[in-house]
């Protein structure tokens, strides 16, 4: 339950949480569940605590279990060195999460306790397969009431590598897209199903590539043509069409 406002559950008042971890990179055999995990601490002052309701999985998570990124991610962790020891674990995977906000720091404004959330926690931060987790106000957003606490949690990050694509990468928008040919490929995965849905809504006209077993997801989802990379040379199959 989330507590009531004005009422915060500080390191002070509570050391340890649940937390699924790793020690050392490797198979899933490295991970540990424990109930000893260091609760986390705001230190700076745009920062929010998150009751974890619910938290997801992405191949990031299954990338970095194994220690990819390992020496990149340990230099944005602690770029001036200023940690008694050299060693990221024990540590926490999860970059999704859905939940409440327990506490603020000093300059968060815009969330209370209380208030339903979900964010992104960028991979060199502790992650959100805990109780409680730590993340910095421009990464967290009001969940939208219409999505269940598991729903929430399964979208943000697939969601911004979707939107950061299409809309950072590609230039396309709400604004632009009308009418446009766009061509998805992996468009059964977790990114390509919120591609696909994204610029469909924007107007777009959609050509999904995936397997055959993923055709009828792609109509539901709206792609207007379907194509199955197995079944011949995708080359070949797209030069058959106008061009994107």
């Amino acid at each position: 339950q989330p507590p009531v406002r004005g009422l915060h559950a500080s390191p002070r008042a509570r050391s340890a949480m649940p937390s699924w971890v790793i020690d050392r990179y490797g198979r899933n055999d490295v991970l540990r569940f424990t109930r000893d995990m260091v609760f986390p601490t705001i230190h700076f002052p745009n920062e929010v605590i998150i009751k974890v309701h619910a938290a997801s999985l992405n191949p990031i998570d299954l990338s970095m279990r194994s220690g990819y990124g390992a020496t990149a991610l340990n230099m944005k962790r602690d770029p001036l060195k200023l940690k008694s020891t050299d060693t990221e674990f024990p540590l926490t995977l999860g970059r999704d999460v859905s939940g409440v906000v327990m506490e603020c720091g000093l300059s968060v404004s815009y969330f209370k306790p209380g208030d339903e959330v979900w964010a992104a926690v960028p991979p060199w931060k502790q992650g959100t397969l805990s109780e409680f987790v730590v993340a910095s106000g421009n990464e967290v957003s009001f969940k939208p009431k219409c999505l269940s606490h598991t729903e929430a949690a399964s979208l943000p990050y697939v969601g911004l590598t979707a939107w950061s694509a299409v809309n950072q990468v590609g230039g396309l928008n709400q604004s632009n897209c009308s009418g446009k040919r766009v061509l998805i490929l992996g468009a059964s995965g977790g990114v390509g199903t919120f591609a696909v849905q994204l610029v469909k809504a924007w107007g777009a006209h959609v050509t999904a590539v995936c397997s055959h077993d993923a055709s009828t997801l792609m109509k539901k989802l709206g792609a207007d043509d379907v194509i199955d990379y197995k079944s011949g040379n995708l080359e070949e199959q797209l030069k058959t069409l106008p061009l994107y």
